[in-house]
């Protein structure tokens, strides 16, 4: 099978907390303006290859269930589906990577917003998905925020999961999402905790998951267009 067409990494220190107002403006930016970039590296480098920092962000959520709801309901985000995630902390239940051809390991986080939990397993529902993880920090992520809008719009047959990873604050992840258009549940990772569990090293990545949750396709970098990510789907997922 041919890997989707997509942006190679790049070696770039994750940038410190943006402001709410800096994340919509360089979104619209990129909108209006795709230039080719690549993927932004977390922070840390060993051997020559992109890796995370061993220092997570501090998380600072304090948005009560109320607040959280109508933050996301007024960016249009949808709520988050039931994931049997409970009152239980974050956690991991495996260790490893997202590997194409095994199933993807479970990660209880927090819907955006902080206000409950989900089993990320649990939440795809024996449905095919496109998971795709993101920040508000990160430009590739940027340029490529409409081509998934446009694409989760015109493939009903498969559900959209995002995954805010690392920002310090709910509300500039709120604000980034709203703006970009995606109007498909989004989950925070202000810990890293897909780092250890799926073994990402950099931003974005998108993985394709089958409705028995096993990965099929994995992508480290932006999308080239709406079309690459569509043909994946379609080859991948075996829908359209």
């Amino acid at each position: 099978m041919t890997p989707p067409s997509r942006r190679p990494s790049c070696r770039s220190a994750r940038p410190g907390n943006r402001s709410t107002g800096r994340a919509t403006a360089w979104l619209v930016a990129a909108v209006m303006v795709l230039v080719p970039l690549a993927g932004c590296s977390l922070q840390g480098a060993s051997s020559g290859a992109p890796t995370h920092s061993s220092t997570t962000v501090p998380s600072s959520r304090t948005d009560s269930s109320s607040t959280a709801s109508s933050a996301r309901a007024a960016a249009g985000i949808p709520d988050c589906p039931a994931g049997g995630g409970g009152d239980a902390t974050s956690s991991v239940e495996a260790l490893g990577r997202a590997v194409v051809g095994e199933k993807l390991p479970d990660v209880v986080l927090s819907c955006i917003g902080g206000d409950r939990k989900i089993s990320v397993r649990a939440a795809l529902a024996g449905r095919p998905h496109v998971i795709n993880l993101w920040a508000s920090w990160c430009r590739p992520c940027r340029a490529e925020a409409p081509m998934l809008r446009t694409v989760s719009r015109q493939t009903p047959g498969v559900g959209f999961l995002g995954i805010d990873y690392g920002d310090r604050s709910s509300p500039d992840g709120i604000s980034f999402a709203g703006a970009a258009g995606w109007r498909y549940p989004q989950l925070e990772d202000p810990d890293a905790l897909t780092r250890r569990a799926w073994g990402v090293t950099g931003l974005p990545v998108t993985l394709l998951v089958a409705g028995d949750g096993t990965v099929v396709s994995r992508v480290d970098g932006a999308w080239t267009s709406a079309e690459a990510l569509r043909a994946a789907i379609r080859t991948d997922l075996e829908a359209s």
